[in-house]
């Protein structure tokens, strides 16, 4: 009897553990930057992800031209939504509020106040 109870405990906690799936990882490098060839200007954006118990990116946002330096911000990241802030070096500077939702297509970004819906496909490091 004590046999049966000890197996019926160890498969009980087995099927407990094998059930909870791993958190998703978001930690990556999405951009979707681009030369526009009639005008010469570089728009477009590179975010590279962080997640983990303090989530932060590396993000450079290009309007015209890209910044030689990618700025560090924290993030938040809950499920397969982030939020950030971006500080446009722009004359008086601008602080943008990122939002991004992860999809199979790649980071769907949205920046406020104002600005449409872009998607940064998965990228690759800079070497």
């Amino acid at each position: 009897m004590r046999r049966q109870a000890t197996i019926l405990a160890s498969l009980l906690a087995l099927s407990l553990t094998a059930g909870a799936a791993p958190a998703k990882s978001h930690s990556g490098i999405w951009d979707n930057i681009r030369s526009i060839e009639e005008t010469g200007d570089i728009v477009g954006a590179r975010v590279q992800v962080f997640d983990g118990p303090k989530p932060y990116v590396l993000a450079r946002i290009c309007e015209g031209e890209c910044p030689v330096e990618a700025l560090r911000s924290s993030a938040v990241i809950k499920g397969d939504t982030i939020t950030f802030e971006y500080r446009m070096d722009s004359n008086p500077p601008e602080t943008l509020h990122v939002v991004g939702r992860f999809t199979r297509r790649g980071l769907i970004l949205k920046t406020y106040p104002e600005s449409e819906e872009q998607l940064l496909r998965p990228g690759k490091p800079y070497e």
